[in-house]
Order: C-alpha cells, then structure tokens, then sequence
C-alpha cells in the first residue's frame, strides 16, 4: 500500500510539473504576442506619421517651391524634380528609423490610356520582335480594355480566360491596379522580369509621356531608344542640371534614338504622386537597386483646397528600389 501511495504521490507531482509548465509557457507565449503587438502598433504609428510628413512635404513643394534638403550627395534643385523615388530628408523630420521616398507619377508611363502606336513601340522595345509577330499581344491588350465581348482576330475576351485556371473574365473596362496587365493572354511572360509599380502608372500623361527629370533609370530603360548607356547619362546629367528643354537631350542622345524618344518625354509635372516609406534597416547600400517590402501609398494634390487626396494604399507593396 506504502509503494502504491507513493506512486500516486509521484504522479501527482509529475501532473503538477506538467501543468506549471504548460501555464508558464502560454505566459511566456502571451508575452511574447503582447510585445510584438505593440511593436507593431508603434511601426504603424511612425508610418502613419512618416505618411502625414510626405504629405506635408509635397503640400509645401506644391504651394510654395522650396528646395528639399536631399540625403544624397545630389545637390540642390527645384525640388518637384527632386521627386524621383531618391531617399529624402523631409522639412518635417520624420522617425528616424524609417526611409521615405516620394516620386511625381509623371515620371512613370500611364498605360490607364496608352495609345496602340505607343504600346507597339513599347513592345517592339521590350521583345525585339516585329509589329507583326506581336498582333496577339496587342488585340489581347485592347480586348481587354474594350468594352465588349467581340474578340479581335488574335485577341482574347472572357471566352478565353474562363479556360484559365483559375477562371477570370476580361476587364472590359479601364484598368484597375497595374498588376492587372499581368492577366491580359501572353503578358505575363513579357513582363516576368519586370517591377510593374515602379515603371507603370494609372495616372499622368494621358499620352503615355514621362518626365526625364523625374522618371527612374527603370522607366528611361522602359523607353524605346534608351539603352542602359543613355539612361545612365541622363540620370547623371539632372544631378547638376534640371532639364529645362527636350533639346538638351539632343547631347545625351544619338540623332536616331532622339527621333524615337522625343516623343515619349514631356517636361511637366503632375499632381499624382507615389509616396513609399520602410524601415532603413532594409537597405542593403552594397547593391545598385533593391526590391523590398513596403507601405506605399497613391495621392493626388487638390490644386483647389489645397490638400492632399488618398487614392490608394497598399501597406505590403513589392517596391524595387535604386540607389543613385
């Protein structure tokens, strides 16, 4: 009876370890929950206050025309066309943790209303392929954004992609997200290597024309004409010299690629913007650009109210960043 008690006893105790353990670690699993909820909370907050300070900032640029103060090398300049996606010390000092990135939209393409001509130059440019080789590529893209179901004669309309897996229908409309090129029947193949937010817009010229100022060495690249020698001359000309006349490209560029390009830039600015803000500690400076995961967010400047206007957010964006 003494052993059987004893044996009882030592079950006891082992039931008991078990218990205090399993109540000390869902503590300890509370506590670590607690710790990274606020964590988080806090990374929030200085997001949504690095966001109010980008607003701030281009609020300011918009109305008054100061110079920002630049955390490159890059000198001074007309601070809209220091919108270019360049990390920026903004007038309002933003936490110190995170990196803010402003880029005027007119130095993306707008594909929400790209002209046909300017979509083949575009793919010609991309693919190296002919006009004629591409005729799927361009009936697809315009069945897409036709508002009907008559498919062209190498198009796709909803036919077609309720074969796909998963099934979808053609838009039949304007775009929605950039992304959203990557449904269009053969598009995703010629985009696989392609960043889409950093070189594509819903907004700014109607025309499909970009800022020289202000577009990435990824958009000039985009440009049928722009080769990686004369993206890199033009990004290393406006560190000095804002682009004040198209002709002085004419330097940078040779007679039959300014016959091709000159169509494709414009020097005005627009009142879209792309704002993207991350944590500094996701920067590797060893590397020439970077894609990495931030908050980015679309505004407009209300030139009436003066204001700025949220026209979409994406607190996970996949951003392909360069360091100049």
């Amino acid at each position: 009876q003494q052993g059987l008690v004893l044996i009882i006893f030592l079950w006891i105790i082992m039931l008991g370890i078990i218990l205090v353990t399993a109540i000390a670690a869902n503590i300890r699993l509370s506590a670590i929950t607690v710790i990274n909820q606020q964590q988080a909370l806090k990374q929030w907050s200085a997001t949504l206050e690095a966001v109010s300070k980008a607003h701030l900032e281009i609020i300011y640029n918009k109305t008054k025309g100061s110079s920002v103060k630049l955390t490159t090398a890059f000198q001074e300049k007309n601070s809209e066309n220091s919108f270019d996606g360049r990390s920026l010390d903004l007038l309002y000092k933003t936490p110190e943790e995170l990196n803010v990135r402003i880029t005027d939209i007119s130095g993306k393409i707008n594909i929400a209303k790209l002209p046909k001509n300017k979509l083949e130059q575009l793919l010609i440019h991309i693919t190296g392929e002919s006009t004629n080789q591409l005729s799927s590529l361009i009936d697809a893209w315009l069945d897409w954004q036709d508002q009907d179901n008559l498919k062209r004669l190498n198009g796709a309309e909803t036919e077609y992609y309720n074969k796909q897996t998963p099934a979808y229908e053609a838009r039949n409309g304007d775009f929605v997200s950039v992304d959203e090129v990557l449904l269009i029947k053969g598009f995703a193949d010629v985009f696989s290597e392609f960043n889409l937010d950093s070189v594509f817009s819903l907004y700014g010229n109607k025309q499909g024309r970009i800022n020289p100022n202000t577009a990435s060495k990824n958009v000039l690249l985009m440009i049928p004409g722009i080769d990686e020698q004369a993206a890199d001359a033009i990004v290393s000309s406006r560190e000095t010299h804002v682009f004040s006349s198209l002709n002085q490209l004419d330097r940078l560029l040779s007679p039959s690629s300014m016959a091709i390009t000159k169509s494709w830039f414009f020097l005005g600015v627009s009142n879209y913007y792309a704002i993207v803000i991350y944590p500094r500690e996701y920067e590797n400076s060893g590397e020439k650009e970077q894609v990495i995961i931030a908050y980015q967010e679309i505004v407009k400047f209300d030139q009436e109210k003066k204001e700025m206007l949220v026209l979409q957010v994406n607190p996970y964006a996949e951003i392909r960043i360069s360091y100049h």
